[in-house]
Order: structure tokens, then sequence, then C-alpha cells
């Protein structure tokens, strides 16, 4: 078995997790911005309706049109408050799952980076291996070596000229 393998598979339950969280993050950043563009269409329309009606005031009005603009108004000004505070949930629910984001992009970096130490240990405790078995193998091959002219008496070859 591979002695890397526990940590390979805990960076692939990391990736998993980050990407769970990235696919929960996206569907909140979603709903919140699907919420954002509700609220600016609540507010556009509440906008328009009252200057529509203001102009229309202006011309002629009862006071049963005005307590029913009054109504709806209020009942459009609650609307408007009730979407504000969605928003809000909203962006406080993606801002947790940012966070998660994060925290979950951290530990894979954290499980990568111990994966690749440990790899770059491994691969200089075989490099060390192997320097020591290639010097083990030289220091046999010296030992066995036929003794030569030198090493009998200390001397140098005779010289032929």
């Amino acid at each position: 078995m591979n002695p890397s393998q526990p940590l390979i598979t805990l960076l692939e339950q990391a990736e998993e997790a980050r990407d769970a969280a990235l696919a929960q993050f996206e569907v909140s950043r979603k709903a919140h911005e699907g919420s954002r563009q509700q609220l600016q269409s609540l507010q556009d329309f509440r906008d328009q309706y009252q200057t529509r009606w203001q102009t229309q005031f202006r011309q002629a009005g009862g006071m049963e049109i005005m307590r029913c603009y009054q109504d709806f108004m209020a009942r459009l000004g609650d609307a408007v408050n009730d979407q504000h505070r969605r928003c809000e949930q909203f962006d406080q629910a993606m801002e947790r799952c940012r966070t998660e984001l994060i925290e979950r992009e951290r530990k894979v970096a954290a499980v990568t980076q111990l994966l690749q130490r440990r790899e770059k240990e491994q691969a200089q405790r075989e490099m060390r291996r192997e320097q020591k078995a290639t010097d083990e193998m030289a220091a046999r091959l010296m030992a066995s070596a036929p003794a030569g002219p030198m090493s009998a008496k200390g001397n140098l070859p005779p010289s032929s000229h």
C-alpha cells in the first residue's frame, strides 16, 4: 500500500467537501441576487406608482381615492421592508457559505501541502537509500579489486624510459 494513501483519501474528501461548499455558495449567491432584484423591482414599482398618483392627486382626487392610495402604499412599503429583510437573510446565508468555502479551500490547501511535503521527504529518503547502495557497491568493488603494483610495495611501477 502506498504510504501516502491515507493523505490522498483525505485530500479527495476535502476536495469533495470544498466542491459541495462551492455549489452551496453558488446557490446562495443566486438566491441573494434574485432577492436583490426582487427588492429593486418592488422599490421601482413603488416609486413609479407614487409618482403617477401624485400627478393624479394634483388634478383631482377625493378622500376615498386618497385613502386607497395610502393603504396600498402602506402595503407596498411593508412588502419592500419584508423583501429587504429577506435580502439581508440571503446575504447572511451567502456570507456563511463563503466562510465555509474559504475553510474548505484552506483544508484542501493544507492537505495538498502536507502530501507534497511527504512525497518530497519520501523522494529524499529514496535518493539517500540509492546513494548508500551505490556507495556500498563502490566500496565492495574497491575491496575486491585485484591488488596492483602500487598496492604491493607502495612504489611506483618501473618506468620504461
